[in-house]
């Protein structure tokens, strides 16, 4: 139990972009999966998995004493969590392991996800660096953003006191891109970017022109690590 509350506290950042948008456009948080795939009938009567925003796939336990658990994958790639390993789907139920200590979750490909290492409190869990988890397309692409305040104030976006990060995949490139900052974007780092679905080693990877150390997973995951980068700071990754 304490490992699916921790995982909670990591994707913290996400969420509160997600909330973010509900409160600027008027996005739901949470859906049904069908706001997500209307033309898929099999998803028109799902009342036991959901999304966090258009990108997260929560497929909870809701039965006592079971340890697996069955749930639909809408059609296209989608990469577990923890793992990054792919499931190309077309559109099927899956049974899933489902351990108590374990909930499974899907990225949908083409997605950014902002998270956080999970600290003891949401105080703690802001202060540490971020670390960015790109789930590629079928054609090597993603987006995402992230919202950012002191996580305390009020009508922080009305006042302008806050920060807005864009980031975007496209041809083996990652880019982050400020639109908005403030000084709360000064203390936090990007330090990871995991990067799902990458198809194979690269040979070399560039963070703003200059060679970075990396890791190449088998599942097709590439790690790379310590960036430090600022999030008030744009940036490039390049893989080669």
């Amino acid at each position: 139990m304490k490992d699916v509350l921790l995982t909670r506290y990591s994707l913290l950042p996400f969420l509160y972009t997600l909330f973010h948008r509900a409160h600027l456009q008027g996005d739901t948080v949470a859906r049904p999966l069908f706001f997500e795939f209307p033309w898929d009938v099999a998803t028109w009567e799902l009342d036991r998995q959901f999304l966090w925003g258009r990108s997260l796939l929560i497929t909870p336990v809701l039965e006592p004493g079971v340890d697996s658990v069955t749930g639909y994958v809408p059609q296209g790639m989608w990469y577990d969590f923890y793992t990054g390993s792919s499931v190309n789907s077309s559109g099927e139920m899956l049974k899933m392991s489902a351990p108590l200590e374990h909930l499974n979750l899907h990225i949908r490909e083409g997605s950014i996800l902002p998270t956080q290492k999970a600290g003891t409190t949401t105080e703690v869990t802001r202060g540490n660096p971020l670390r960015l988890i790109v789930a590629l397309s079928s054609h090597a692409t993603a987006w995402g953003d992230l919202f950012w305040d002191d996580g305390e104030s009020l009508d922080t976006f009305e006042k302008g006191n806050y920060s807005y990060v864009v980031f975007n995949v496209t041809q083996n490139i990652f880019t982050s891109t400020v639109l908005h900052a403030s000084t709360e974007a000064t203390k936090v780092t990007i330090g990871t970017l995991s990067i799902f679905g990458v198809q194979k080693p690269p040979s070399k990877v560039l963070l703003n022109g200059q060679e970075k150390p990396f890791s190449y997973l088998g599942n097709q995951v590439l790690d790379v690590s310590d960036l430090g980068m600022s999030l008030s700071q744009g940036f490039s990754l390049q893989w080669l």
